[in-house]
Order: C-alpha cells, then structure tokens, then sequence
C-alpha cells in the first residue's frame, strides 16, 4: 500500500505541475511560404530559413509551440479556403505591409491557436527591392558592384484582440567589402548560402525569438516606491493573456514594442 500511495502521490505531483504549465502556441507564416523553387540555384528563399530557425527554437524552448512549415502547407494544400486566406494574407503584407486580423484570425483558429507570427525578408538596393537569391543570380551574371541591404521584417499579433503584439526589423549589408555579392560557381553559391544561414540562426531569429517569448512570459520588475508615495493598486505591468475574458479596449494598453536592430558586416 506504501509504495501505491507514494506512486499516487508522484503522478498528481507531476500533473499538478503540467495543469499549471502554461504555454502558448504560434503560426509562423513566411510570406514566401507557397513559393516553390523560383530561384537558379533552387535554394529556400530568406524568410522560409529564418521562419524554420524560429520554430525550431519554439519548439526546443517548449514554452511557445508551432506547427512547422511543412505541415501549414499540407494543411492549406487540403483547404482551398485556407490557402487562399494565408496566400491574401502574405502578399499584401509582402507588397504593402498591412495586415488582414479577419483572415488572419481565420488562419489562428485553423491550427488551434491565438497569434500569427509574419516574416518578410527582401533585398533593397535604392528604391527597387528584389530576392536574395535573385540579386545573386544578377551579379553573378554581369559582376555588378553595388550596395545591396538585405532587410527582414517581422510583426506578431495578438488575433483574439486583432492587434499587433510586437514588431521588428533587422537590416545588414550583403557582400564584402567591395560591396561584391555573386557567385560565379555552385561552391560560391553555397558559401553565400551557408553566411545567411548563419546570420539567420545566431542573429535574426534568434532575436526574434527572445522578443516574442517576452511578449507572452515578461519579466516583471516590482518597483520600490518612496514611502512619501502612495503604492497603487497595481505596481507591474502585465499583458492581458490571450484567451482571457477581459478584452483590450486600445492598443495602447498592450504597450507594442517595436525593435529596429541594423547588422553591417
């Protein structure tokens, strides 16, 4: 009877500290997310890498999850309706940078849950912005020197109050000193290929990742006060959960963050 009442005792330990687990659950949507090889070299465009780099650091961490790629476009791929809300929703916020909280809301509830996260990776060069892998296949063609700035934007939302929770945007040089980016070979193709990896996993989406990780798990610094002041009742600011009962009557109320970070190297 001993050794039931200890086995007893463990399980309801064990999922007493599961019910009071919380975790939240993201779509993370690239906006090239139903482009299909539309480069030379056939490699995945920017923001699918730095879209799968986030969710594998989702997953890892466990406190936030998402579905991967490969199972939203299965998923869209078996609900006409579903595509094409995700595919309206990605390319106006590709060309326009404006959000659909309607489709997007639609787009949560599909995979079960209450944010969207969207990433937007484009080359600039003046006013016109491009590909990176097209910009590669331009200069290997004609050995253009140039300043190109690879730019990636990325916006969180919030679709059971239709706000925005956080947004960001990285920048960084593309090509070397003499502002040189091509490939004139499969090698040096894959050389460029493996920098932006890099630049994605240990910058860009890891960076990404800790924004959005606070958004939902902030830490809260309790101030002292003077005694000459009065303590509120509310001392710590704490975004409304998601799900809650209590609905945000402006936006100004989550406190949106917006980060601008520049890499140049």
């Amino acid at each position: 009877m001993k050794v039931w009442a200890k086995i007893a005792v463990l399980i309801c330990f064990f999922l007493g500290n599961c019910v009071s687990a919380q975790s939240f659950r993201v779509v993370v949507l690239p906006v090239d997310l139903f482009n299909v090889c539309q480069n030379y070299y056939c490699f995945p465009e920017m923001s699918e890498i730095i879209a799968e780099d986030v969710i594998y650091n989702f997953n890892k961490q466990g406190k936030i999850t998402s579905p991967s790629l490969y199972d939203v476009r299965k998923k869209a791929s078996e609900n006409t309706q579903l595509k094409s809300h995700t595919n309206s929703v990605l390319t106006r916020y590709k060309n326009t940078n404006t959000l659909d909280f309607t489709a997007l809301r639609t787009i949560a509830d599909a995979f079960d849950a209450k944010s969207v996260l969207l990433i937007n990776s484009m080359v600039y060069q003046n006013s016109s912005k491009r590909s990176v892998w097209e910009v590669l296949e331009v200069s290997s063609a004609f050995e253009a020197l140039s300043i190109y700035t690879l730019e990636t934007n990325a916006v969180l939302t919030d679709n059971v109050n239709n706000i925005v929770m956080w947004s960001g945007k990285y920048k960084r040089s593309l090509g070397d000193n003499e502002s040189r980016f091509w490939a004139v070979n499969s090698s040096l193709a894959n050389s460029q290929l493996e920098k932006l990896r890099f630049y994605s996993r240990d910058i860009v989406s890891r960076n990404i990742f800790e924004n959005v990780t606070l958004r939902f798990y902030p830490k809260v610094t309790k101030p002292v006060l003077p005694s000459s002041e009065v303590k509120t009742k509310e001392t710590d600011f704490r975004p409304n959960p998601l799900g809650t009962s209590t609905k945000l009557q402006d936006d100004k109320d989550y406190g949106e963050i917006h980060s601008e970070t520049i890499f140049d190297f």
